[in-house]
């Protein structure tokens, strides 16, 4: 049953990704009508060329800004065994392992493939949990990786950033002409055209951006739900995952939850865990399942054959 769950969800992933590139095609199209077939056409290549640069820059960028240091079996003996254990039972080459000094309980993993795959743990999620609930983490994260979701979320992140940075820079571009201090009737035709520009960047952002977001939702959040479980298939039991759940549960509704430092969008989608707001309307907006849904699906793990 899970694997099953898993080629499907596979996928369902392609076609979101099919639909993300329409996405950037209409858009490319819309300017193009709007300016010229050139400005479309560069938007379109600019674009590829980003989301190459990303997916293949992806780890080195978030090793960076996470300020994390690789470690090895020799410097941390215990956590390299834990993985190389959990590699073996999964069938996957060892990743590259990285702590990061960030004290806010938590991990990810990245990487284009299982062969070019690193995974970090942050300091304050050794601090807080025991071996056992390092050991349910890491199988999440091995889980993600096994399942080529690193690819797809680092993919799809790039993406949505892509809309987001267009639709946003032309509205902030546009706003800087319209303000400044063009005067006589060129001055009027220019501030025309940074008024045109600013409904231009309105329109990708308003329409868009909510889209992009939308079909990112449908990336994550049953892919956070298919790691728990396979955690629970590389470490034959739930107890040790459930655990690191319910203390991050109890984390988030104490006052001094540690918060995650980098604003980086594919590391936030990334995370094995990303605090959640508590009314329900940003629930609807967030990638990651709430933890007390998390908890509930692996509490009843035993009825997935």
């Amino acid at each position: 049953m899970l694997y099953k769950q898993i080629e499907q969800n596979k996928r369902n992933t392609w076609i979101i990704l099919g639909l993300y590139t329409l996405l950037i095609l209409i858009i490319s199209i819309f300017l193009g009508m709007l300016f010229t077939v050139y400005i479309g056409g560069a938007f379109f290549v600019i674009g590829l060329i980003y989301i190459a640069h990303v997916y293949f820059d992806a780890t080195r960028h978030l090793m960076k800004v996470t300020n994390a240091v690789e470690i090895t079996k020799e410097t941390e003996p215990q956590i390299y065994e834990l993985v190389e254990e959990l590699c073996l039972a999964g069938g996957l080459p060892v990743p590259k392992l990285y702590i990061t000094p960030d004290q806010a309980p938590n991990a990810f993993a990245t990487g284009r493939d299982p062969q070019h795959a690193s995974l970090a743990l942050t300091q304050g999620l050794l601090n807080m949990m025991n071996k056992k609930e390092v050991q349910g983490v890491i199988g999440h994260e091995l889980s993600h990786i096994r399942n080529y979701d690193t690819r797809i979320t680092v993919l799809a992140s790039a993406l949505t950033s892509l809309i987001t940075m267009t639709g946003v820079g032309i509205v902030v571009f546009g706003w800087g002409v319209l303000t400044s201090e063009n005067k006589g009737l060129l001055g009027l035709l220019i501030k025309f055209f940074a008024l045109f520009l600013i409904i231009v960047g309105g329109i990708i952002s308003i329409v868009g951006i909510p889209i992009a977001k939308l079909l990112f939702l449908l990336v994550s959040r049953q892919r956070e739900y298919l790691a728990d479980i396979g955690s629970v298939d590389l470490t034959r039991e739930p107890s040790g995952l459930i655990s690191a759940l319910s203390k991050l549960e109890r984390l988030e509704e104490g006052e001094n939850t540690p918060q995650i430092g980098s604003q980086d969008l594919a590391l936030q989608h990334l995370y094995f865990n990303f605090p959640s707001a508590h009314n329900w309307i940003s629930r609807l907006f967030f990638d990651h399942p709430p933890l007390e849904k998390r908890i509930e699906r692996l509490e009843n793990s035993n009825r997935i054959k």
